[in-house]
């Protein structure tokens, strides 16, 4: 089994999980950064200290909370 990172970015927290070749796992809540969601990403693999991993699965809630909550740019289709 190789070494996976998940990552799910939302617009309060940041969650990830890192699972180990030996199926040991590790999770970590770390505050999102709307302005640059990278910030949060990348402070949150430096806290957890993962050095490799062959896999990396990111998913984003952003994009429908700000269609839920009537938050984003006024669109139209034509």
């Amino acid at each position: 089994m190789t070494q996976r990172l998940g990552v799910d970015t939302g617009g309060t927290f940041t969650d990830f999980v890192w699972l180990g070749e030996d199926g040991c796992y590790q999770i970590h809540k770390q505050l999102s950064t709307p302005q640059d969601p990278s910030e949060a990403i990348l402070s949150g693999i430096d806290t957890m200290a993962v050095t490799e991993t062959a896999v990396v699965v990111h998913g984003s809630t952003v994009a429908t909370n700000a269609l839920l909550e009537r938050k984003g740019a006024r669109t139209a289709l034509i």
